[in-house]
């Protein structure tokens, strides 16, 4: 993945390099202000991490933080594989291998996965992102339809969930959950994923701060244009953690809001996708490492 990543950022660079050269020259990188969005990025992790652990434990499963800190990390690498799937499936898989339920453990896989993105859309459109209609026109308010389901859903879920999961598991044969997640758990869990696009804008802002800063650019627009891009490059299905898509999509907004010039867009597109690359992978790769091996045998028959 890091291979394919500096080879994108390679082609990407040559492709306008008039502009990148001179933007090159006010890079400066201060190592503060990285180390401080790098912590604030793992903390998100973290947030992200309980929230799907109380999803879990609404459903009757329970695991221990530390046990599911590394489950999470492991799955997460399945984004860099292309389909998108193989996060949820490795998450249901390497749960259920520490003794939660199966149904638990893939329902709360998929509902964490949809209640992240339909915060996402909702902290893009709630920060401004004006600017989404610059990547293709109409993607705003496919953007507002997006926020305005993940509220419904929200609203919806504890009602219809129960039905859904006692027929799926009745069809596949499996036991039933041992209970099923009560309202309060659903809307705390939506509150923090809308936390985390934030966080995660408030991250990319101090990345910028630390690379370059010659750029003035409000936290709401960083939020927003984190969020946008991030949700364009999850859609790209079969682009391996939306490599490509996510970063024309931020030079898109970034652009169209004017709130950067090319040259500076492109420029701060490849240095985050190296930063947040090699956060989402390294601790995958640690975790990894020292699982058991039945259970890395069983990953890889996930997949």
């Amino acid at each position: 993945m890091l291979a394919a990543t500096f080879g994108f950022i390679a082609v990407k660079v040559s492709q306008q390099w008039d502009e990148v050269r001179t933007s090159a020259t006010t890079l400066r990188v201060h190592w503060g202000y990285i180390a401080l969005a790098s912590t604030i990025i793992l903390g998100t992790y973290l947030m992200l991490i309980q929230s799907w652990r109380m999803l879990l434990t609404g459903w009757g499963g329970s695991l221990a933080y530390p046990t599911a800190v590394r489950i999470w990390f492991i799955a997460n690498l399945g984004k860099y594989l292309p389909g998108k799937v193989w996060s949820i499936g490795a998450l249901g898989v390497l749960a259920s291998r520490e003794g939660v339920s199966g149904v638990a453990a893939a329902g709360a896989a998929i509902l964490g996965t949809a209640l992240n993105i339909g915060a996402g859309f909702a902290v893009a459109v709630i920060a401004g992102a004006e600017g989404v209609d610059r990547v293709y026109p109409g993607l705003r308010a496919f953007a507002l339809v997006g926020t305005l389901a993940f509220i419904l859903g929200v609203a919806l879920l504890p009602a219809l969930l129960p039905s859904i999961l006692d027929r799926y598991a009745a069809w596949r044969g499996v036991s039933v959950a041992e209970q099923h997640l009560s309202r309060k758990t659903v809307w705390i869990a939506a509150l923090i994923n809308a936390a985390s696009w934030i966080c995660y804008g408030l991250a990319f802002a101090l990345f910028a701060r630390g690379v370059l800063p010659q750029l003035t650019i409000t936290p709401t627009v960083f939020i927003a244009s984190y969020a946008a891009s991030y949700l364009v490059g999850f859609f790209a299905l079969f682009s391996p953690g939306g490599l490509g898509f996510r970063e024309l999509a931020l030079t898109a907004i970034l652009v169209g809001l004017g709130a950067a010039g090319r040259g500076d867009a492109v420029m701060l597109g490849a240095t985050s996708r190296v930063w947040l690359t090699v956060l989402e992978v390294l601790p995958g790769l640690i975790g990894l490492i020292f699982l058991p091996r039945a259970q890395r045998a069983a990953l890889g028959q996930s997949t």
